[in-house]
């Protein structure tokens, strides 16, 4: 591909005749235009826009799709283009756009949908090798499956990638373990505002509770008790989120859980202050348990170590688990 390849005529194009639904060649999403509507305004168009010949009078966007939206937006209209016929090879014109667009950065969604168009032209060597570094991505075959598994997801979820509120890493997981629930996975994700590390967790937990019961895991989340919480309308979203999270855990550790009970209803009643703490041992084995005290003069220190002693004397603590 040479710069002498799109020394193509140049033609006045209304907006009526542009195929905007046609996504041959379009890598952008979600990018504002307001920015670039202003700029053209104020000094000019500062690169052409590329079209394609379709029949009947009509084109596709090759290059320019967001220039196009920002001269719509200030009625710019017809605008002027460079034309490409209908017989042109379309590797080479989304290389042009591909090239084109390269200096500004992709986007995660965009990332998807160029290896996606790329894959459709070239060898998966030369993708992993040669295109791969020039989008500063590690020059691996996980890093292709990876961005092909976004590429997967429905379109109302890719906004919340570039939101940080789904995770490349989770979203692989989900298609790849649990792709009859992705989409009621993915919505509760997004309804719980749960981090990177919550939603692994929560994955990780769902697959073994699966396999322990031999239930899919549509059923796993269909049950009474995770609806009614869900639809607690009082709680927060993060409320619900932790129900749900301490649903799993007493579902996966029943025996620990319940120990955890038995302490806390020993501990509670103590009305120990907030500098004093005492503590279990690491999931209740080796018997160990730990006491905390912070003070700042000894009369504090004193005072906790008196209600500690008065604890063990009334036998408070004889029933620790």
């Amino acid at each position: 591909m040479t710069k002498d390849n799109f020394d193509l005529p140049v033609r006045s194009v209304s907006f009526s005749q542009i195929d905007w639904a046609d996504t041959t060649y379009r890598i952008t999403y979600h990018r504002p235009v307001e920015k670039l509507a202003r700029s053209i305004e104020t000094i000019g168009l500062r690169q052409a826009i590329v079209l394609q010949e379709k029949k009947a009078s009509h084109y596709r966007i090759v290059t320019g799709f967001r220039r196009l939206l920002a001269l719509q937006k200030i009625r710019k209209d017809p605008v002027s283009c460079k034309i490409a016929t209908l017989e042109a090879e379309e590797k080479e014109l989304f290389l042009f756009n591909f090239h084109e667009n390269l200096d500004r950065g992709f986007n995660l969604v965009e990332l998807s949908l160029v290896l996606v168009k790329l894959s459709a032209f070239l060898e998966e060597n030369e993708l992993i090798h040669h295109y791969l570094p020039l989008l500063n991505l590690p020059p691996r075959k996980e890093t292709i499956e990876r961005l092909f598994l976004i590429n997967e997801i429905s379109p109302i979820y890719r906004p919340a990638l570039l939101q940080g509120r789904l995770f490349p890493e989770t979203v692989e997981r989900v298609v790849r373990d649990f792709s009859p629930t992705a989409h009621l996975i993915f919505a509760l994700f997004i309804f719980l505002h749960w981090g990177f590390q919550k939603q692994k967790e929560f994955l990780s937990d769902l697959k073994e509770i699966g396999v322990r019961r031999r239930q899919e895991p549509e059923k796993i989340l269909s049950v009474l008790p995770i609806e009614k919480f869900l639809r607690h309308f009082s709680w927060t979203p993060q409320q619900k989120g932790e129900a749900l999270r301490k649903y799993f855990r007493t579902s996966l550790f029943p025996i620990l859980t319940e120990t955890e009970k038995c302490f806390e209803a020993i501990i509670s009643p103590l009305n120990l202050d907030q500098r004093t703490r005492i503590y279990p041992p690491p999931f209740f084995e080796g018997g160990r348990y730990g006491l905390d005290v912070r003070f700042s003069n000894p009369d504090e220190l004193k005072a906790s170590l008196q209600k500690i002693l008065e604890i063990l004397e009334e036998g408070k603590l004889d029933g620790l688990p």
